[in-house]
């Protein structure tokens, strides 16, 4: 019983120490206090939030104060120099309102005056010194030229190419000719030409000296006008335009050499004249030339032989090309031709020449008729030649003949080309058992085009006998370079 009392009575002791030490607040009550502190925190948070929006819209005032301000300095600044400017063109024109600034526009003036006129060409002419502004360039892809000086406005020009023929040569010469088997390596064709143009864009000119097997000589030395495409005038000595495979350059040949019909019917070179065109937006080309008909002396450097009988060579050219232009000089298709290309053409030659030596006593007269076409790499020439050769002092005329035909096909494009090629010659109509002919087979190989390329063939020569045939065979192998 006094145990019971006295827990009861420690109870309500520890209880009423609790209310004295809380304050004599009760728990609910405690708990109320602590949400009106929380109330109280979120007004504060609240008012700051306020506050740093009035401090943010404060700073934004600020900047466009700022920028307001700069904007007032950049403009008095321009304001400054504007009125800086103004003043400094005021004292130069009362400057040059003095009799010393006169002196020195005057002289200025003078000064610019002479400098103007000495890079004319008339003063430049007169004085014989100094050279126009020139433009330099490596033209590698140019048919000739490799280098090519110009002026600004192309009315000079210098173009400056170079060729290089290395040939190894095997002949069988057989037993029917007498003489033993030979093989040669040789510089079969040495050039270095020098073209462009002179006062105009007009007026050009073209030089090519050779050193072929080391033997020099002038090929080609002419002068050319042309001023529109349907009306051209060369003079000079150059190739008379005869037949085609000779009109081409050596550099573009399908085959090393030439057919043996076109060296014995072709006209070569020669001192002349020739009106050209190529009308109807180049389907046609026309020559009327004339040359002297006497030939070139190759023992002789450039000096032609004499024309003993006073008779002149007249050249008559035409032909059609029912596609459009057509690059008849070169014998290949190496531009892979995507359109059928075809050529037609016709030439006569009055008081002509035999294998280029004009001939004594006789009068000759030579034709040829030639086509070709080009598709996607393959390449078909055709020419055909007649002569007729007169004797002066009487007598029957004596008739020759002759003809090509060859093929090239590139089996890789622009690069690996096959060639063959039938030729035949009838000296004379009325003599039997004198017909040549030639049989070649050959393969091309191209680094870069024409520039650079490797040819390989091999022929067979005929010349029929009373009592049997003499047959030749020829194997060369060929590398040119042009620089």
């Amino acid at each position: 019983m006094i145990g019971g009392k006295w827990r009861n009575c420690m109870l309500l002791k520890f209880f009423v120490l609790y209310v004295v030490c809380t304050g004599g607040v009760s728990p609910a009550v405690f708990a109320q206090e602590g949400v009106k502190h929380t109330a109280a925190a979120n007004r504060e948070v609240e008012e700051l939030k306020q506050q740093l929006k009035l401090m943010e819209e404060a700073f934004a005032r600020q900047q466009q104060q700022m920028e307001t301000l700069r904007n007032r300095i950049e403009s008095i600044s321009t304001e400054t120099k504007v009125v800086v400017k103004e003043e400094t063109r005021q004292a130069v024109q009362e400057y040059l309102s003095t009799d010393e600034a006169t002196k020195v526009v005057v002289k200025e003036e003078a000064k610019q005056a002479v400098q103007d006129y000495l890079s004319t060409d008339e003063a430049r002419e007169i004085l014989g010194v100094g050279m126009p502004n020139m433009i330099v360039e490596f033209t590698p892809d140019d048919k000739k030229a490799s280098l090519s000086i110009r002026t600004p406005d192309d009315r000079y020009s210098l173009n400056i190419g170079g060729r290089l023929q290395m040939q190894y040569e095997y002949k069988d010469k057989d037993d029917d000719f007498g003489e033993s088997d030979t093989q040669t390596i040789d510089v079969r064709r040495a050039r270095l030409n020098f073209g462009g143009n002179i006062y105009s864009k007009d007026l050009h000119y073209y030089v090519e000296i050779d050193g072929d097997k080391f033997d020099i000589g002038v090929r080609d030395f002419y002068v050319y006008w042309t001023p529109y495409e349907e009306l051209n005038t060369k003079v000079g000595y150059f190739k008379v335009p005869f037949n085609r495979q000779r009109m081409a350059s050596s550099a573009v040949l399908l085959l090393q050499e030439r057919s043996i019909a076109s060296e014995y019917f072709d006209q070569d070179r020669d001192y002349g004249v020739d009106l050209y065109g190529n009308p109807f937006a180049g389907k046609m080309e026309y020559h009327v030339a004339m040359f002297q008909g006497a030939g070139e002396d190759q023992a002789d450097w450039f000096q032609g032989r004499e024309n003993f009988d006073n008779e002149l060579m007249f050249v008559l050219n035409a032909r059609y090309n029912p596609f459009g232009k057509y690059n008849y000089y070169d014998e290949t298709d190496i531009a892979y031709s995507e359109k059928l290309k075809a050529t037609i053409g016709a030439a006569v030659a009055f008081n002509g020449k035999r294998r280029d030596v004009k001939e004594e006593n006789y009068d000759n007269i030579t034709g040829t008729v030639d086509c070709g076409l080009v598709y996607k790499g393959i390449s078909w020439n055709n020419e055909y030649y007649l002569m007729s050769r007169d004797p002066e002092s009487g007598g029957e005329s004596l008739e020759s003949e002759g003809f090509h035909t060859q093929l090239g096909y590139f089996i890789l494009p622009k690069k690996l080309e096959l060639a063959g090629r039938y030729a035949m010659i009838d000296p004379d109509d009325d003599v039997s058992n004198d017909t040549q002919r030639e049989y070649t087979f050959g393969a091309n190989y191209y680094f870069r085009g024409h520039r650079s390329k490797v040819q390989a063939d091999f022929g067979h020569f005929v010349t029929e006998g009373d009592e049997e045939d003499e047959n030749e065979n020829k194997f060369r192998v060929l590398y040119q370079i042009m620089f």
